[in-house]
């Protein structure tokens, strides 16, 4: 019983000693230099909602949900995910410190499949024609943690994430450069018949496009056995769209007349457009790239006192197979009273 007392005691004594010698805390951080403005790299890193278009962790985990509160660039802004475990877990980020173009701060906390709170941000600076981008994370170990730390890396979690990452947000940010200015008009459109098949997406995922193509093809199919054609361009009618929970609820259709006492088949269903007053905004450039686009719209409606009358639509005037991503041209559509 004494040998056990004394072994116990020995390797309490050994866990105290490397607890001593261990690594109190971290810090990961990975740069890369980026040829855009710098106010385009801080607006695409410092807004939670355009996370879903380069964080690594949303593309490990894309059915993970998403929650997003006061977006506003501020102290205060926060997102919140719950995920499956093995991949993201279930955590929030809060925004903690920010200064326009300089610096983002904010607090991560994991709450499972384990415990944990660091704090991380990006750091901006001006380095000739481009900007140095500077992500990092850092954290204090507890006391009877670090002996542990000596046998496990770090930098070695999060460092691939963080390169991941940054290079997903240069191609994305020197894609975009300056947002072009933005065509805003007001018209009328006159009411269309239409076929469509309903759709829900996660903004995370990947198969955005997948889904809507697959939809256009069951109708173009359809179609196709009733020798019917398309009179206008394909349109993407929303019903509900959310950053917060980075979903998006909508109706992809095709203009088009079926003949009267066609039955529709599986999850075609038919119906006709909005018409009456709307504002209209084109938009170039790749369709995950629009969110400058609508911006400009909620602007341009709100100065001139406009109030929403209706889902607002896409209309793809360009094919995607025979344009390239950078001259794709997009109607948006807004109805207003």
């Amino acid at each position: 019983m004494k040998k056990i007392l004394i072994a116990v005691v020995a390797l309490i004594a050994v866990y105290l000693i490397l607890a001593l010698v261990g690594p109190s805390g971290y810090r990961v951080e990975r740069q890369t230099k980026i040829g855009a403005s710098v106010d385009v790299i801080f607006d695409q890193t410092t807004v939670y909602s355009n996370w879903a278009a380069w964080s690594p962790w949303a593309k490990l985990d894309p059915n993970a949900k998403y929650e997003i509160k006061d977006d506003n660039q501020a102290v205060g802004a926060s997102m919140s995910w719950d995920g499956n475990p093995e991949n993201v877990g279930k955590g929030q980020m809060v925004t903690t410190k920010i200064e326009e173009n300089k610096t983002f701060v904010y607090q991560i906390t994991f709450i499972s499949p384990w415990e944990m709170t660091s704090n991380g941000g990006f750091i901006y600076e001006q380095d000739g024609d481009s900007v140095l981008l500077t992500w990092y994370d850092e954290g204090e170990f507890g006391f009877f943690a670090r002996p542990m730390m000596l046998f496990m890396s770090v930098e070695d979690q999060i460092a691939p994430s963080f390169e991941q990452g940054l290079a997903d947000i240069k191609q994305i940010c020197e894609s975009m450069k300056k947002a072009p200015e933005v065509e805003i008009v007001e018209t009328e459109v006159t009411a269309q018949p239409i076929l469509f098949i309903n759709e829900k997406v996660l903004l995370t995922s990947d198969d955005v496009a997948a889904k809507i193509g697959a939809a256009y093809g069951e109708i173009g199919a359809l179609m196709g056995i009733a020798g019917v054609e398309m009179t206008a361009a394909p349109l993407a009618i929303t019903n509900s769209f959310s950053m917060e929970e980075m979903s998006w609820d909508f109706d992809c259709a095709i203009v088009a007349a079926m003949p009267e006492g066609t039955e529709l088949s599986g999850r075609i269903q038919s119906g006709t457009t909005y018409a009456g007053k709307v504002v209209r905004a084109t938009h170039v450039g790749p369709y995950d790239q629009s969110v400058a686009t609508y911006n400009a719209i909620e602007a341009y409606m709100k100065e001139k006192g406009l109030e929403e009358n209706g889902r607002s639509w896409e209309e793809y005037v360009d094919d995607p197979s025979k344009v390239s991503p950078e001259e794709l041209k997009t109607y948006i559509y807004f109805p207003v009273k």
